[in-house]
């Protein structure tokens, strides 16, 4: 919270000199004594107190009369005081004049990045905290009123903290020139921990003050360059990901020829083929086919994120594709279907999502359980698949059941994603396990416990009976000796 934020939920602030420290209790647990405080300077609530009123509060240390501190209090007219805070008069007097400033906007901004990197360290960590709550236009609009020497310098201080040095390098991204641009320039051709701490928010701000003259530097050093650092890399994906979304300095087309880098780099392409299929880069497709080919054992990470963007790929040749690496690793292809459906979060278009909604369904629960039993009762003179109305929850992947007529019982049911069943179903294995098979033979609702961990019951009685066996020969052994006898 910044300072206006704290200020905002207190009734009362007000600054304070202490008077008298009260002596310490002799008993321990005793209540600890209050402190006395007489009102100096009344930041807020006017109404409720006055400058020279006294109160006591709990202090936490010894100090001299006459310490400064800063106070907050709620609930008047019986106030209810914070523990008091050391305040200078400069404390005092910042907190005297944010008060006057206007919500928001470039003229807020522009107060507070005067205090940027003042000796008074709560007062620089407020004034940083106000920017990053900012919006990117209020910096934009804030421009003009942006001191670029004071940024160079700052950037360029080894002993400024990383997350003000980002925000130094955002800002001169929107009010610098070609001279800042040379000087971001130099610090990535240097390279070096030094130069490249808050990598992400220097190449940003370079490529909005270079525009696409920019890219190649960003693209040779860190996408296509094998020994450059994973952070390193992932921060210029970071800093491009930026300015394909959120400004309009270079054409997306650029960004994105960039980004293609990586393919070549095997070990970091997994993580932008997502960023193609956002963008709708399709013309990778047969490169991305290719490589889910070539990947073995090593780089079998690759295979989902490239299903996946098959999945979102509106051209057909995706379809025949998608069909194809599915018999090569029909495991991959289940595992992207089954996180996510592509890259699309929009479910609304889910063929294999089975949705019955109490608003729609205008059957009664007795016309639901009649309807169910009377499916349930054909089953015996078909050997086709069962459809059956009940309510189902929602599965991402269709689940199906199968059982080998006479041969196992329900305790060895299997199941199959995205399969066509090749047999009848038993009626008393659906009513069981509580699985309703479609028309189209795949089944939904809720798959058996059997099914998912066989032989469950034994487990669950047998591993803790010859755990509790083990554990009890094991403490007989050391109580009677024979332990110690065996070790030596």
């Amino acid at each position: 919270m910044t300072f206006t934020d704290q200020l905002s939920g207190q009734d009362v602030v007000v600054a304070a000199k202490l008077v008298e420290l009260p002596e310490l209790p002799d008993k321990p647990g005793s209540d600890l004594p209050r402190a006395t405080f007489e009102i100096t300077n009344v930041l807020k609530g006017k109404q409720f107190v006055d400058v020279g009123m006294e109160f006591k509060a709990l202090l936490v240390g010894r100090y001299k009369p006459g310490k400064e501190f800063l106070v907050m209090g709620v609930d008047p007219p019986s106030i209810v005081w914070t523990t008091p805070i050391k305040a200078s008069d400069r404390l005092i007097q910042y907190l005297t004049d944010i008060q006057k400033l206007p919500e928001s906007g470039a003229d807020r901004l522009a107060f507070f990045q005067d205090y940027f990197e003042d000796d008074v360290s709560s007062i620089a960590f407020d004034a940083y905290d106000e920017f990053a709550k900012a919006p990117y236009a209020d910096l934009i609009d804030l421009k003009d009123r942006m001191d670029r020497q004071k940024l160079i310098d700052w950037v360029k201080d080894p002993e400024v903290a990383i997350n003000r040095r980002r925000l130094y390098f955002t800002m001169l991204g929107v009010c610098g020139t070609e001279k800042e641009a040379d000087a971001i320039e130099q610090m990535i051709t240097d390279g070096g921990s030094s130069n490249l701490r808050g990598l992400d928010a220097l190449l940003a701000s370079y490529l909005c003050l270079k525009g696409e003259a920019g890219v190649p530097l960003v693209e040779e050093k860190f996408l296509r360059n094998e020994k450059s650092e994973f952070t390193d890399t992932m921060a210029a994906v970071s800093a491009l990901r930026f300015h394909a979304t959120e400004v309009e300095i270079i054409n997306r087309e650029k960004i994105v020829s960039a980004v293609r880098a990586l393919l070549d780099r095997p070990k970091m392409a997994d993580l932008i083929i997502p960023d193609l299929a956002r963008w709708e880069d399709w013309s990778v497709m047969e490169k991305l086919v290719t490589l889910f080919k070539e990947s073995d054992d090593d780089k079998r990470w690759l295979r989902v994120p490239i299903v996946s963007y098959l999945i979102a790929c509106p051209l057909p040749e995706a379809k025949e594709h998608l069909a194809e690496l599915e018999k090569l690793d029909p495991a991959s292809v289940e595992r992207a279907n089954l996180f996510g459906q592509g890259f699309d979060d929009d479910d609304e278009d889910d063929e294999d999502v089975v949705i019955e909604s109490e608003s729609e369904n205008s059957e009664t629960e007795t016309e639901k359980e009649e309807s169910a039993a009377d499916a349930l009762s054909d089953a015996d003179s078909s050997t086709d698949a069962i459809a059956v109305k009940v309510p189902v929850k929602v599965f991402k992947v269709p689940m199906e059941t199968r059982v080998k007529s006479g041969e196992e019982d329900a305790s060895e049911v299997s199941l199959k994603t995205g399969q066509e069943t090749d047999g009848a179903t038993s009626p008393d294995v659906v009513a069981s396990t509580d699985v309703a098979q479609t028309t189209d033979g795949k089944v939904v609702g809720k798959p058996p416990i059997a099914a998912m961990v066989p032989y469950l019951e034994l487990k669950i009685i047998f591993i803790p009976l010859i755990v509790s066996i083990v554990l009890f020969a094991l403490l007989w052994s050391v109580v009677s000796g024979s332990f110690q006898r065996l070790i030596f």
